[in-house]
């Protein structure tokens, strides 16, 4: 009998039985046929336990059978010409294993190891503070469009009308859709390695410059989506925008450290939490806050109690240790240029908000890797070169709140 003849045999009888047992009298021919299904259950038992075995074991050899043709496809693909053609002599040397899945870049025809993506983009959503907050795709194609509304938030009173009556009025509360072309922007870091120290170098140099192009390749986006211009560079969220929430602050001069003494006080952090960012989004935001402010905010007083006491704000929540007025903070190190122009002059020193719903994020293809031994062949020298597109831009603005303080 089958496994599954078996389970339906066996809630036939335990019907049986229990109709059995339900009675108020059992007659001693009903108590035989109870005690031959109890024994017909208990041999169905041993049945069924044999067939789960049989078809254990045989899903077992079906697996080993999929694994071995696996294995001898993959060996014969090692073998063949086209694999060797690949890989000889690019590489050379490294500590990846020798079988490479190879992917293609959609902005280019640049083959890297997938081995080599992977541990860059789990490098970057490691090491990055924006990519883990704002709304990040990877992979596209094409020019990308950010398509959004811009959520009218005061029409929210104007709806209601006259129960009961024939003059009712319907009232228009469109939303105002925006859409924000974004072209791809190219990041291209490189290193040049001579080929004396290759071959004389008793430790893998290629290995070494590969895992230094990741890293560069993390903090050369992390400060492009924080501090970009928008001019050959992505729009970072620290880029002074006009149409977010504001609350502004004046200089006494045009240094960076007269701009934190003018703008990092408790009336101006009050002005972004409680007043400026709307109350709606009070459950989902976060501060953004560079190292410098982050310092002088941790060393700010009011009447001698510190007022941001990182052991005691300290939250469970992943990437953010502290919390500042109730609000997860993330620190970064990376910031736009300081622009020292006198009178007209304006830097963005924190940032307040639901960074998914304000900031968006696009990556293009994937993230390209060569090694190019011909373009310095003259001087005996090997370049390794990374490249990426990606771009960024403000959406729905109204979910965040910038510190922006103007030079004297």
């Amino acid at each position: 009998m089958k496994q599954q003849e078996i389970i339906e045999r066996r809630k036939a009888i335990e019907t049986e039985v229990n109709s059995i047992l339900a009675s108020d009298q059992i007659s001693a021919e009903a108590e035989a046929r109870a005690d031959e299904l109890l024994n017909e259950l208990k041999d169905l038992n041993e049945k069924r336990s044999a067939a789960a075995l049989r078809e254990r074991f045989a899903s077992h050899a079906i697996t080993q059978k999929v694994v071995a043709e696996k294995r001898e496809q993959t060996e014969e693909w090692r073998s063949s010409g086209e694999y060797r053609e690949q890989f000889l002599g690019w590489l050379k040397g490294g500590r990846a294993p020798e079988q490479r899945e190879l992917i293609t870049s959609a902005n280019s025809n640049i083959l890297i190891p997938k081995l080599y993506e992977d541990g860059i983009l789990k490098y970057m959503m490691a090491q990055s503070v924006i990519r883990n907050l704002a709304d990040l795709k990877t992979g596209v194609q094409g020019y990308a469009t950010l398509r959004y509304n811009t959520l009218a938030t005061a029409d929210y009173t104007s709806a209601w009308t006259q129960p009961d009556t024939a003059s009712t009025n319907r009232t228009s509360i469109d939303p105002g859709f925006a859409e924000v072309p974004l072209a791809p922007v190219p990041c291209l870091p490189y290193t040049q390695v001579s080929q004396q120290l290759m071959r004389q170098a008793n430790f893998d140099v290629e290995a070494e410059v590969m895992d230094n192009l990741q890293r560069q390749m993390s903090k050369n986006t992390e400060w492009g989506y924080i501090g970009g211009t928008g001019t050959n560079a992505p729009k970072g969220i620290f880029t002074v925008n006009a149409n977010v929430n504001i609350t502004t602050a004046t200089s006494a001069s045009t240094t960076r450290a007269a701009a934190i003494t003018a703008g990092v006080t408790l009336a101006k952090l009050r002005e972004m939490r409680y007043e400026k960012l709307p109350a709606a989004y009070w459950g989902s935001s976060a501060w953004i806050i560079p190292q410098d402010v982050y310092a002088t905010i941790a060393a700010t007083t009011v009447n001698n109690v510190p007022l941001f006491i990182p052991s005691a704000d300290a939250v469970g929540q992943a990437g953010a240790g502290f919390t500042l007025m109730g609000l997860p903070v993330y620190v970064t190190e990376y910031l736009p240029a300081h622009i020292a122009t006198g009178t007209t002059g304006k830097n963005c020193l924190a940032v307040l908000g639901n960074i998914s719903d304000g900031f968006a994020i696009r990556e293009w293809g994937g993230i390209g890797m060569i090694r190019d031994e011909i373009t310095a062949m003259s001087s005996a020298r090997v370049i390794f070169q990374g490249m990426m597109f990606a771009n960024s831009e403000f959406t729905r603005v109204k979910s965040l709140v910038q510190l922006q303080v103007t030079n004297a």
